[in-house]
């Protein structure tokens, strides 16, 4: 038996439970309100109270790269607390609820019921985060100007393995605590840990974590590099995310094999 009924039933288990539509909508909603709110942002500090009579506040209207860029800084940490919500009862939650006993019963081994839930979990976050981006992109253009699409896109393709690791650690700790909460409490832990400790630990620990990834892509869509020099920016932030996922992805599987369900 291949892993492709598995995969089946894992999409149709987020169409019944709505998540093929809940994720798209709070990465759109995180993202857009960005370029609104830095077009807002003259008029409520022009319209605030408290401040001396005459007095006038001068703000440079950012470029719509740069925009668009903040947009993505500000995702990194509620999209990451979002993800870790939407992911860390997909196997915990199974086992604690008899879900995951009843599956295995069947002649499916675990290791495609975590693969299928993997390639589930992965495909609709790469296809939110490209629908949000595709979205806040298009009303940043309206507000502030001309984007280059090319650099747009290809950021966008630089951060997301970013957020596979976010779902890849949390896949991990739902595999080896019994109940989503603990697998949620330690998934954001970890990853708080390692999007921002490594910045502190010298010039290395920051290319090759997350946070370099981010910024490298951050860089991209700024307009600040070419693609030769994003690759290289870049690159050493991937290797060190891909290296995690792999790593991450195989804890949990093992995790998984060892639990007992």
């Amino acid at each position: 038996m291949t892993s492709h009924p598995m995969i089946r039933k894992e999409f149709n288990e987020l169409v019944k439970t709505y998540k093929i539509l809940i994720i798209p909508i709070v990465f759109i909603a995180l993202m857009i309100t960005q370029p609104i709110t830095m077009k807002m942002l003259p008029d409520i500090l022009a319209n605030s109270t408290g401040l001396p009579e005459g007095a006038v506040i001068k703000i440079p209207t950012p470029s719509a790269p740069e925009v668009l860029s903040t947009a993505i800084s500000k995702f990194s940490s509620l999209g990451t607390f979002v993800l870790i919500l939407i992911v860390m009862g997909s196997i915990a939650g199974e086992k604690a609820s008899g879900v995951a006993s009843m599956v295995f019963v069947k002649p499916i081994s675990r290791a495609k019921y975590y693969l299928a839930k993997a390639i589930t979990y992965y495909t609709l976050t790469m296809a939110s985060m490209l629908i949000g981006m595709a979205i806040t992109a298009y009303y940043t253009e309206i507000l502030f100007g001309k984007l280059d699409w090319t650099h747009v896109w290809i950021g966008t393709l630089m951060y997301i393995p970013n957020l596979f690791l976010v779902v890849t650690t949390t896949l991990c700790a739902s595999s080896f605590f019994s109940n989503a909460v603990g697998a949620g409490g330690a998934s954001l832990v970890f990853n708080i840990l390692i999007f921002t400790v490594p910045q502190f630990l010298g010039k290395f620990l920051d290319m090759v974590s997350p946070g370099g990834l981010s910024n490298a892509a951050m860089m991209m869509i700024q307009e600040n590099s070419t693609l030769a020099q994003a690759v290289i920016t870049g690159l050493p932030g991937l290797a060190g995310v891909f290296t995690l996922n792999i790593v991450f992805f195989f804890m949990g599987w093992y995790f998984l094999e060892r639990s007992e369900i």
